[in-house]
């Protein structure tokens, strides 16, 4: 029961923090809109059904059904519903001249895009928790990965990956994860000496957790390699528990259960409730040793799953500092940071055409909400980094000429510009059913994959 209302917490708290930016970005429609005198007949946080709905003078804000975006309905906007010669109210939005059709096409990009700036900044100047050493401590390296085969051993320290300084795990996995299937060199150390060594990162596959579960390719590379020790035995295993009774200790640092790396609590839970009971074998590090001690799990009616009967924690050796700057300071690393997330999507769809990214790698909204949900759980700050990334990719997406999108618009604009005069409804309403079938597809099939991954985010 705990781990259903965890999972539904999870999904509300993603869902609050996609339909804020939602509603920024139509916010952003709205008010410029209204500013140029379109009359705007429906402000929808969400598609479909409505399901709250409340009228303020001539404009309907409601609630719908399906949270995963939401519009702004104004009068005259649609080119298939207006005939060709038909006279336009003076407040339709076909009415406009081209640079007041502009300014409220890109106003919801443009308000997405400054408040991730903002928030950044607001961050920075705050304090946030940042890495304290950028050089990477190997604390476990998988068995027959590719850091493995490659001869990196746990203890070794990654100063340089393809000739540039490391700065720290995050950008590190990302790196790795954009380059599945491609040379990637590592400056290693190691007793005072150093070495180049090549790896090639295979996909990343999250294994089944039981005989009823499948494994879950991630689309992106992965080397094998993980910081040093992060999961510990909190507390004193439970008298008569299995746990204790294959000698389990407090502070005993849990790396595997039957072969799967522990990287987190949620891993410990998996594996253990997977078992269904059989035997488990968990491989613990205790004062410099290696220990693998097998233990059957006991199903508790309680909390209805297997368990052993131990308290989970997590070791802070994510050697981390807390970093207070000043406005300029702020500045400058808010305008890196978010040139960084502006840029992100070309580097993956660039690296999606080099065959080093998989389309499994892609997230639609049933992922993001898992994502943004689980974070916000885990830690405020780190959600309003996320809810800042997301929201400047929300931006840049919508600015992207796909026909549909704010760019899209933007780009029909342009052409009327140049043109003197609008492509015919009749060239408009085919580019855009075109387009629109395109992405209904490609939104199912990003759904469907979301779907498949969604068991990585239940607890």
């Amino acid at each position: 029961m705990e781990n259903v209302l965890d999972n539904v917490l999870m999904f509300v708290l993603g869902l609050i923090g996609l339909s804020f930016l939602v509603t920024i970005h139509e916010l952003g429609h709205f008010l410029v809109a209204k500013w140029n005198n379109v009359k705007v007949n429906t402000f929808s946080v969400g598609f479909g059904k409505k399901l709250l709905k409340y009228k303020i003078g001539e404009t309907e804000y409601c609630i719908s059904a399906i949270p995963f975006g939401g519009y702004v309905a104004m009068a005259g906007e649609n080119p298939d519903k207006i005939q060709e010669g038909e006279a336009l109210n003076e407040r339709d939005f076909m009415a406009k001249s081209v640079g007041a059709r502009a300014a409220i096409a890109f106003a919801g990009p443009f308000i997405n895009i400054v408040f991730a700036f903002v928030l950044l900044m607001i961050l920075y100047m705050v304090g946030v928790q940042e890495p304290a050493n950028k050089e990477l401590i190997i604390g476990f390296v998988g068995k027959n990965s590719p850091a493995e085969v490659s001869g990196i051993i746990p203890g070794d320290t990654i100063t340089a990956i393809n000739g540039k300084p490391t700065q720290g795990w995050d950008d590190f996995r990302e790196q790795i994860g954009v380059s599945l299937g491609a040379n990637v060199e590592l400056e290693v150390h190691r007793e005072g000496s150093v070495q180049t060594i090549v790896v090639v990162p295979e996909e990343l596959v999250i294994p089944a957790q039981d005989s009823t579960d499948s494994e879950t390719k991630m689309g992106i590379g992965d080397i094998g390699i993980y910081p040093q020790n992060r999961v510990i035995v909190r507390l004193p295993p439970v008298a008569g528990s299995a746990a204790e009774k294959a000698g389990i200790l407090q502070n005993d640092t849990v790396l595997e259960i039957n072969g799967k790396h522990i990287g987190r609590y949620e891993d410990v839970v998996r594996q253990i409730d997977g078992s269904k009971g059989e035997e488990v074998r968990v491989t613990v590090t205790r004062n410099g040793d290696t220990l693998t001690l097998p233990m059957t799990p006991v199903y508790n009616e309680e909390y209805k799953r297997y368990m052993v009967g131990v308290q989970m924690g997590y070791v802070l050796f994510r050697e981390t500092k807390f970093v207070r700057r000043g406005p300029i300071e702020a500045l400058e690393k808010t305008c890196a940071t978010s040139w960084k997330m502006t840029t992100s999507i070309f580097r993956y769809f660039g690296r999606l055409f080099k065959g080093q990214v998989k389309m499994d790698a892609f997230s639609g909204p049933v992922s993001i909400v898992a994502v943004m949900g689980n974070v916000w759980m885990s830690g405020f700050q780190e959600f309003l980094m996320l809810l800042a990334l997301i929201s400047i990719n929300l931006g840049v997406m919508n600015l992207l000429p796909l026909a549909i999108t704010d760019g899209g618009l933007l780009m029909f604009l342009g052409i009327e510009k140049l043109r003197g005069k609008p492509l015919s409804t009749k060239t408009q309403t085919i580019i855009q059913n075109v387009a629109a079938a395109f992405f209904i597809s490609f939104f199912v099939f990003i759904t469907i994959l979301d779907f498949g991954k969604l068991s990585l985010f239940l607890k």
